[in-house]
């Protein structure tokens, strides 16, 4: 029997010996690939579902190539508190193969970091899991920056931005100091001071988690203001005819999706705020729509009913006692 099993090992060893033979391929030793590296952009904006980023990931390897990457994150979108984390796939050419990477041998180029890698297919597959910038440190790029005749500079607001800087210019120069402003619209009027000239702003985003990260400062349309203008902006240099709470005119807009928001009569509109309109309270999120339901707002919680106005003096819906100033009331 003992002979019978040495007879059966011999010939399966010359079936694999032929087909060797047969195969120059398989005989012939593949070089190994003991590091490699990669350059990674990501461009990924909160609130967007997963597939509509752009990340763009290259090799100048001529021993792999890159052939894509999977979302590794649990979920179907992108919200500002995540990490972004992604699977990119290698494949070697034909006439190598992967050894096993360590963090010292994968080399990210773009501010990503190294989780783990692993072989697949005899090692001609590398598998590198790796994480992109938190999305907590994002900034979209401004746009749709506009500046009014009533010396308004309004813009849509960004989700990661806490705060933004305004800059005034006239005629290309300068104007005073930056302006700050916790919300997506900016009184520019005491800048704007000097009649039959040509002004215009340039704003940039700070972010809201890390104040030291801003955006790029992004300009706006070029406004002239006459004499006649200059002289209602030092009869009124804060606005107050355009921007008080319940002496606001505007008028409300609904979104195809059903979503309200509230437009002003200079054009802009509030966001990240709240509102006196009709002597009612309303809040508006970041990208300036009507919120319902329970809004959290500097340490206290408010209850805006289905029409929006914030309810005070009464039961919420949930059975939950609001006071006069519509704020909850512990019991």
């Amino acid at each position: 029997m003992a002979y019978s099993k040495k007879r059966l090992i011999a010939a399966a060893m010359a079936g694999v010996l032929a087909m060797m033979s047969a195969f120059p391929g398989y005989a012939a030793s593949r070089k190994k690939i003991t590091s490699v590296s990669v350059s990674i952009k990501a461009d990924i904006e909160p609130e967007t579902d997963f597939g509509q980023e752009i990340i763009e990931i290259e090799s100048s390897s001529n021993r792999y190539s890159v052939d894509g990457y999977e979302i590794l994150n649990e979920g179907f979108y992108w919200t500002e508190d995540m990490t972004p984390e992604i699977r990119i796939t290698l494949t070697a050419d034909d006439d190598y193969y992967f050894t096993a990477l360590t963090k010292d041998k994968v080399t990210l180029k773009g501010g990503a970091e190294f989780k783990k890698s692993t072989r697949q297919q005899s090692s001609s597959v590398l598998l590198l899991d790796v994480t992109l910038s938190s999305l907590q440190n994002s900034l979209k790029d401004m746009e749709g920056i506009t500046l009014s005749d009533n010396g308004i500079a309004t813009w849509p607001a960004i989700s990661t931005a806490g705060s933004y800087e305004v800059r005034v210019y006239r005629e290309g120069k300068i104007v005073g100091t930056s302006l700050e402003t916790n919300t997506n619209s900016a009184n520019c009027r005491e800048r704007m001071m000097k009649p039959n000239e040509t002004y215009m702003v340039k704003v940039r985003a700070v972010n809201k988690y890390d104040p030291t990260v801003k955006g790029d400062w992004t300009e706006s349309n070029s406004v002239y203001i006459s004499g006649e203008k200059v002289a209602q902006f030092k009869a009124d240099p804060n606005a107050s005819n355009v921007n008080t709470a319940s002496g606001t005119t505007g008028e409300w807009k609904q979104e195809a999706d059903g979503r309200w928001w509230y437009r002003r009569s200079d054009g802009t509109y509030p966001a990240n705020q709240w509102e006196e309109l009709g002597g009612k309270w309303y809040f508006f999120d970041e990208n300036g729509y009507m919120k319902t339901g329970w809004i959290d707002w500097e340490g206290k919680s408010y209850y805006c009913s289905e029409n929006g106005d914030m309810l005070t003096n009464c039961m919420t819906p949930d059975n939950y006692l609001v006071g006069e100033d519509g704020a909850w009331i512990a019991q």
